[in-house]
């Protein structure tokens, strides 16, 4: 365009310039000859005047000349074309074109080059082997003017129509027309001012760029820039003005000076290799400072608009290397189609934005010739509001902002503050409801992000390491609570160190609680490696728990389930041998209803929301159970608590019911209802404020012998009442039907004594022996205080004696003093009767005779001896009434 412009200034000059020279010279020429004619006559088919060569010469006079010549030889000029004194030389010659009305040179030989000239109507017509010019000239004043209506350049096929004007003073040549040239047609308007020359040159809207810039030479990179790379359906020349000099090398182009304006229309600019063509309705393709410079109009790529975004083409002229510059501005939300342009100029830039469109500022220069430098890229994107994936990690951002430039050597820079969503983290879900988010060097900041779930509450500060997929971070939590209705963990206000990994499985370690969180397949797994760590946070669990390990595992947060140990210093749950477990196997379920709890390979179940515990070929000792259950929940909390046991023990305090199967109803005041049943026996339990009950109605020995402490009274039926205090008194009464009393150290080392007596000897049989005294009925009532029991009345009766009496045992001590007095029947009374009266015999008016004993030491090796008669009478007459009251009066009562 440049040169284009040099062209139609110029060169239109110079022709110009010498069709008026060579007219001039030629009709200079014609007239001396003519005159040389007139005096020495003429010749017709040949006329020679010095260097000048004329054939076939015609001249005819009517009203004016006629002038015809075949073929003219004009020789070479040594002196260049000069406007000195062409005022009078143009007088001249138009007074002499006065004479004339028509002349016709056919052949004009002049400078390698043949010229044709026609003078008719007092329009010149010249035409040469690279010109065709037509048009009138005249002087007007000090200016000669010219109306050129015709001037065509063969070679590039240009015609042009205008008027030239010359100030003779003031040596100024103006000149301005219309052109039609390489498929272009428009304007054009030139100064020449002594050796300067300027022009402006408009054109009217053409299709075909391709001719024009083929004429020139470019480099191949503009070149392709120009015609190749943007493609228009239409181009306007707005105007191309610049100045230059003309001397003795020619004209020199002003480029400081050049400006131009260049509308393209329907544009399609197919700006980067395997990418599809940026449209635009049409740009401004300027040039100026040695720059071409697009400025585009509705620009967009695949739908998406650059409006705003430009191109230019720099340094043009001058030693600075060009470069082109791609200033693009980019309205869309950053998907594929972004992320395709920046792959297309190796950028990776792993943000994927989906929402409101993000607006993508994004600067690439590339040199267009060979240059020390390289592409340089800087990209700024502010992220609208939406959803923005990075890497693995997936976000809801209210704002955000994505920072790079190469000629910096920074990594990307990431920036963006959270708003309410979800936050994806391999696969690991994250409410968040606030916070900032920040990326670089393959680290991911995040600073305050709130993240607030049902179950936790609280802020993560800290970094993730992208390459290496993990991070460490700090979350300060507001809240963490597990459980729906019913909530079983609750933490407030602390701020726990964290650890995450998601390398694999999404893992999260809480070092502090001793906890990991494992994310695998959907599911998620919370293991608790110390829960002593974790025990202040344990809430209505409905459990004691002092320590050890759990699993946890849930896949949709509202169905937990767990398995695991679990220890506690408290002991109440135990097996044969009165084998404590402090240590629970357990497993089980949380729900929204709450905790099922399942321990001892199932042998313990515990319904929470029920509040049913279930034990099976387990033994439980009720008042530790309570004590426990009662410091890990408020009295107010307390809800009934019902306990069915099968094949287990029941214990509570120092008594111990072996049933096949019990039910116990606890209330949340305290008090208990229990009833309980072995082999067909019946028992009943209960307790109310501080008062215990037990109660048990003609049952077997087996039943018996836990709730006495006792294995003497055998294969009987035995009735049972006690009630009390248990830290105070508690008063037992029980009824003997049938059965014996044996296999006691205080029994055998009594009958061991009575063997050594010859008087007692006799009571061996049948009452006393090996295999226990026979009982037929007997009535015990004691109270136990402490470690002591207080034996207040013991009356046994069998078929050959009764015995009665009263002491008391020290359990802690292990200590016996019992006093007790035997009675024979009237048969053995008889027979003894004949004996002599001991001292420590008493002799009974029905023949029946009493010894009294004394039994003392200790529990493993009591000492038996006999009391003076006497002393017998001092047991309270109550005992002694025995001897005449049944059993059945006693129950009764």
């Amino acid at each position: 365009m440049i040169k284009t412009s040099k062209m139609f200034s110029a060169h239109t000059a110079h022709v110009l310039h010498v069709v008026l020279r060579d007219t001039l010279i030629f009709l200079i020429i014609i007239f001396t000859a003519l005159f040389f004619w007139l005096r020495s006559g003429i010749h017709a088919d040949k006329l020679t005047v010095g260097h000048y060569e004329i054939d076939g010469l015609y001249i005819k006079l009517d009203k004016k000349l006629t002038l015809k010549a075949r073929n003219i030889l004009i020789p070479k000029s040594k002196a260049d074309p000069s406007f000195k004194n062409i005022d009078k030389t143009f007088d001249t010659i138009k007074y002499l074109f006065t004479f004339f009305d028509y002349i016709e040179l056919e052949k004009i030989h002049f400078d390698n080059n043949e010229l044709k000239v026609i003078f008719a109507d007092n329009i010149l017509y010249v035409t040469s082997d690279d010109y065709e010019i037509a048009g009138n000239i005249e002087r007007v004043g000090q200016k000669l003017v010219a109306d050129v209506s015709l001037l065509y350049i063969k070679k590039d096929d240009i015609n042009i129509v205008g008027e030239l004007t010359y100030d003779l003073q003031q040596d100024r040549l103006e000149t301005k027309g219309t052109f039609d040239a390489y498929h272009i047609k428009g304007d054009f308007d030139a100064t020449k001012e002594g050796s300067t020359v300027v022009f402006v040159i408009n054109s009217k809207p053409f299709s075909d760029l391709r001719t024009l810039i083929n004429k020139f030479t470019l480099k191949p990179s503009i070149k392709s820039w120009i015609v190749n790379k943007v493609k228009a359906k239409k181009y306007t020349l707005h105007y191309l003005s610049g100045k230059g000099d003309i001397g003795k090398e020619g004209f020199k182009m002003d480029f400081d000076a050049l400006r131009g304006e260049v509308l393209f229309e329907d544009v399609k600019i197919y700006y980067k290799e395997k990418l599809a063509p940026v449209l635009a309705s049409g740009f401004l393709l300027n040039y100026r400072n040695g720059g071409l410079y697009f400025d585009l109009k509705d620009p967009s790529y695949k739908k998406r608009s650059l409006k705003g975004s430009k191109v230019a083409i720099t340094d043009l002229t001058g030693k600075k290397p060009t470069k082109l510059l791609l200033d693009l501005h980019i309205s869309s939300q950053i998907d594929s189609v972004v992320q395709e342009i920046l792959k297309a100029y190796k950028l990776h830039i792993p943000v994927k934005q989906k929402g409101a469109p993000s607006k993508l500022d994004i600067r690439i220069d590339v040199p267009l010739k060979k240059s020390a430098e390289k592409t340089a890229v800087s990209v700024n994107v502010d992220i609208g509001k939406g959803e923005v994936v990075y890497d693995k990690i997936k976000t809801s951002v209210l704002k955000g902002n994505v920072k790079y430039n190469s000629r910096k050597k920074q990594s990307i820079v990431f920036k963006a503050e959270l708003q309410k969503g979800v936050a994806t983290i391999y696969k690991t879900k994250l409410p968040v409801i606030s916070g900032n988010i920040t990326y670089t060097k393959d680290l991911v900041g995040l600073r305050k992000v709130h993240i607030k779930e049902r179950w936790y509450d609280g802020n993560v500060d800290g970094k993730i390491n992208i390459k290496t997929k993990k991070a460490d971070l700090k979350f300060n939590a507001k809240q963490v609570s597990i459980g729906d209705k019913e909530k079983f963990f609750v933490l407030t206000k602390k701020v726990l160190p964290l650890h995450l990994d998601y390398s694999k499985n999404v893992t999260v370690k809480l070092p502090s609680l001793k906890v990991n969180i494992t994310y695998h397949h959907k599911e998620m797994l919370i293991q608790l490696e110390e829960i002593e760590k974790i025990k202040p946070y344990l809430k209505n669990i409905g459990l004691q728990i002092d320590g050890g390990k759990l699993d946890i595992r849930t896949k949709d947060f509202k169905t937990y389930t767990f398995n695991g140990e679990l220890k506690r210093r408290s002991c109440f749950f135990y097996d044969k041998g009165n084998v404590c477990h402090t240590k629970i196997p357990c497993s089980g379920t949380v729900t929204k209803n709450g905790l099922d709890f399942y321990a001892f390979n199932k042998r313990l179940h515990f319904d929470v929301p029920k509040s049913r515990i279930t034990l099976k070929n387990l033994n439980i000792d009720l008042k530790q159970f309570l004590v426990s259950r009662g410091k890990i929940q408020k009295k107010s909390k307390l809800k009934k608590l019902v306990i069915l046991g099968q094949k287990s023990k029941l214990r509570y305090g120092k008594y111990t019911l072996v049933t096949d199967s019990y039910d116990i109803d606890v209330k949340p005041n305290g008090n208990i209802k229990a009833l309980g049943s072995l082999d067909g026996d019946i028992v009943k339990f209960s307790k109310k404020g501080k008062q215990l009950f037990i109660q048990a109605l003609r049952v077997k020995d087996k039943l018996l012998h836990p709730l006495i402490h006792f294995k003497g009274l055998k294969k009987g039926r035995y009735s049972l009442k006690i009630s009390g205090e248990p830290d105070k008194v508690m008063k037992g009464n029980i009824i003997v039907e049938g059965g014996t009393l044996s296999n006691f150290k205080a029994y055998n080392n009594t009958l061991a004594f009575i063997n050594t007596i010859p008087a007692l000897a006799t009571l061996h049989s049948p009452g006393f022996s090996e295999k226990g005294f026979k009982i037929k009925e007997g009535v015990i009532e004691y109270r136990m205080i402490g470690d002591k029991i207080i034996f207040d009345s013991v009356y046994i009766k069998g078929r050959s004696a009764t015995i009665v009496g009263k002491g008391e045992l020290n359990l802690k001590i292990k200590k016996i003093s019992m006093k007790l007095a035997i009675q024979t029947a009237r048969e053995l009374g008889s027979f003894v009767g004949n004996l002599p009266l001991l001292g420590y015999i008493l002799m009974g008016k029905d023949k029946s005779m009493t010894v009294g004993l004394k039994i003392t030491g200790d529990l493993d090796k009591p000492k038996v001896e006999t009391t003076a008669a006497q002393d017998i009478l001092t047991l309270p007459l109550q005992i002694l009434k025995r001897t005449i009251e049944s059993p059945a009066h006693i129950i009764n009562k």
